[in-house]
């Protein structure tokens, strides 16, 4: 018994003494509640007087300002200005009226009033600089803010915000590592202010981060999380807006039927609340437009246009502008491509581009895409696609992307550990007051600490083992990914390069064939990287159109004999044609074919392709036990890779290789 007291005493003056240190380090910023404010600044600060007369609201405002600076009371022009220009930004209003007053502020009497106070300016000028796609230069407002640090709760959400919207510009402009870090520094000063709503928020930027590195499932996972924050706290605007997010991440994904579903669900259920912000009807409307397009609903997706058009008319956002006449275009193209106008969209691509908005000029690339479609301008066609998935691929190169991943499970892991810190801090707090207060519970609470202790480390441990083995799967499939583009690619180019190596010496129109020669085969390549409108003319046509460019590009005769009913996803699909891709390549290479023959056809339980050709036979086994034989070990993977296998039989009659695949 005495020895439990001394262990008891012991504790009790190590807690103590932690405690202290743990105050000292000021770790934290408590909310504190404000002083009684003046009666024009509370009406100030509600979003009803905004919205129920703008212009009374900025007389009031012009005035109230006004009369701090006649009285050089610089310091609560600065707080009224916070409160105005959050309230504009948050309602995308970027008015410039409101403007003028916060640049002659910024010019006048900023060097009045602490750094600390202006962070409010800054924030403002890089708003607007995102809502005019000048993403570089918010980016740098945004860095001013967040060079400088918190010194109580109002300042470390700001930085904190600024942070996370730091984060986004990032992203936009291709920059995923500073993305990834500008975020964990978000949840940094998130943790310090401990609010839950911008500790989540973190997640909103996770969503577009796992877009780009090709992470659907986390993703999704992020977006459910702060959807369910948002419900809890009753956050109404990102409640939805969060909402509006995950539409993005189906629709980033090509997962359009899921997408149609939940972005009709989200867009009645804004409808059914009755909630007045014109930035979610226009957002949500816009995918709600592009969802009733698609199923060629034109005129449910004229009514909602009809709902939003007067909506965007007096909007002052141009991101908002941009969106609302993608979506008039879509519906335009779709109802009577002849008279469409895309002028806009046209005319607002080149200061996307140089300002890396590759977003948004997605968005907008696709529209035109649409537009060639409609009009049957393959050329186009052709070139918009190529320009969309290079916008798409620009937001994070394949290069970098297994580099992020493993970025973000450092991050995660770090999340969880400042988590359980934040909470075994909480713990020993809570355990000082109680050992100072009633020190009969100490032995209780003594082996409760070291129950709830060995679990967490249990926890950690787990954690620990499921990222490991998260970082080899990902590994592993990056070695795949490696290995089939490798097959692809395997030696044409550098059999050329090669072969104009020894051309130097020769004539320049020799060399001038040979360069043409290479830029052909690296066209080719590129294009059997991802046929062109595969996804939208389907695996039959796919393969006529390959046929005919295989006849008109090598003068070989092939013909083909397709029945084929689309009944597999387009994931299989893609295989069986690159399959025939490399069936055919290697026919034309290395068999001296003068003819060949494919034959699809299905059966009730089964797809079965055939390529038959007369060229001069090969050792199957042998060839197959060579290390180069990489185009046969392509087919064969691809084969088991969609559920089917591949029999190759070959003699100095020709060669026949066989796909079975199961329905």
């Amino acid at each position: 018994m005495h020895e439990i007291k001394k262990i008891v005493f012991s504790l009790f003056v190590f807690l103590l003494i932690f405690s202290c240190q743990e105050k000292k380090d000021n770790f934290y910023f408590e909310k504190i509640t404000p002083p009684k404010e003046e009666p024009t600044k509370v009406w100030l600060r509600k979003n009803e007087n905004y919205q129920a007369n703008k212009e009374h609201y900025l007389k009031v405002f012009t005035a109230y300002y006004n009369s701090k600076i006649a009285k050089k009371d610089y310091l609560n022009a600065a707080k009224i200005i916070d409160v105005v220009t959050t309230k504009f930004v948050y309602f995308y209003d970027f008015d410039p009226r409101l403007t003028k007053v916060v640049k002659e502020f910024d010019a006048k009497y900023r060097k009045e009033v602490p750094p600390l106070k202006t962070l409010p300016i800054d924030n403002y000028y890089a708003n607007i600089e995102f809502d005019r796609d000048n993403i570089k230069k918010a980016r740098d407002y945004l860095l001013k803010i967040t060079a400088l640090e918190p010194n109580d709760y109002k300042s470390c959400y700001k930085i904190a915000r600024a942070y996370y919207d730091l984060s986004y510009a990032y992203f936009i402009l291709g920059d995923l590592k500073n993305s990834i870090e500008a975020n964990e520094k978000s949840r940094f000063y998130s943790l310090r202010i401990r609010d839950k709503e911008s500790i989540a928020s973190i997640d909103l930027n996770y969503i577009n981060i796992y877009k780009a590195n090709g992470s659907f499932e986390k993703a999704i996972a992020s977006a459910n999380n702060v959807i369910q924050v948002f419900k809890e706290t009753g956050n109404t605007y990102d409640y939805f807006m969060s909402k509006f997010d995950k539409c993005s991440v189906y629709g980033f994904f090509n997962k359009h039927d899921l997408r149609n579903k939940y972005i009709h669900e989200t867009y009645n259920e804004y409808i059914k609340s009755n909630y007045n912000s014109d930035v979610l009807m226009l957002c949500i409307s816009d995918y709600e437009i592009e969802a009733l397009i698609e199923e060629n609903k034109l005129d449910e997706a004229k009514i909602v246009l009809d709902r939003i058009k007067p909506i965007a008319e007096k909007n002052t956002s141009q991101n908002w502008q941009n969106d609302y006449q993608a979506a008039l275009a879509l519906y335009q193209i779709n109802k009577d491509v002849k008279t469409c106008n895309t002028k806009y969209i046209e005319n607002s691509l080149p200061n996307l581009l140089e300002n890396k908005n590759y977003e948004r000029a997605n968005l907008f690339y696709n529209v035109l895409l649409e537009k060639a479609i409609q009009n049957r301008d393959f050329d186009k066609a052709i070139f918009f696609t190529n320009e969309a998935y290079r916008t798409k691929d620009s937001l994070s190169s394949a290069k970098s992307k297994l580099k992020n991943l493993e970025l973000v499970a450092k991050y995660e892991t770090k999340e969880k550990e400042q988590e359980i810190k934040l909470q075994k801090e909480t713990i020993i707090i809570k355990n000082t007051i109680i050992v100072a207060l009633v020190l009969v519970f100490i032995a209780i609470l003594l082996a409760a600490i070291i129950y709830f202790l060995k679990q967490k480390q249990k926890k950690l441990f787990l954690e620990k083992e499921q990222s490991l083995q998260f970082t080899k799967n990902l590994l592993d499939k990056t070695e795949e990914e490696r290995k089939r583009i490798a097959s692809d690619l395997h030696d044409s180019v550098s059999h050329e390069l090669l072969s104009l190596k020894h051309s130097l010496e020769n004539s320049q129109t020799r060399l001038n064939e040979k360069v043409d020669t290479i830029i052909n085969d690296i066209r080719a390549i590129s294009r059997n990287l991802h046929p062109v409108l595969f996804e939208k003319i389907g695996l039959k046509a796919s393969l006529e159109q390959f046929v005919e460019r295989i006849q008109n590009t090598h003068h070989f005769m092939i013909s083909s004999e397709i029945n084929y009913q689309n009944s597999l996803p387009t994931e299989k699909e893609l295989q069986i044609y690159r399959i025939v891709q490399e069936v055919v390549s290697n026919i034309i290479k290395y068999a001296d074919a003068v003819a060949a023959k494919l034959t699809l056809t299905e059966s009730k339980d089964l797809i079965n392709l055939v390529i038959i050709d007369n060229g001069k036979g090969f050792n199957v086994e042998e060839t197959l036990e060579k290390k180069d034989a990489f185009g046969l070990h392509n087919i064969i993977e691809r084969s088991k890779a969609i559920g089917g296998i591949a029999s190759i039989t070959s003699n100095e009659k020709g060669t026949k290789i066989v796909v079975e695949i199961k329905k």
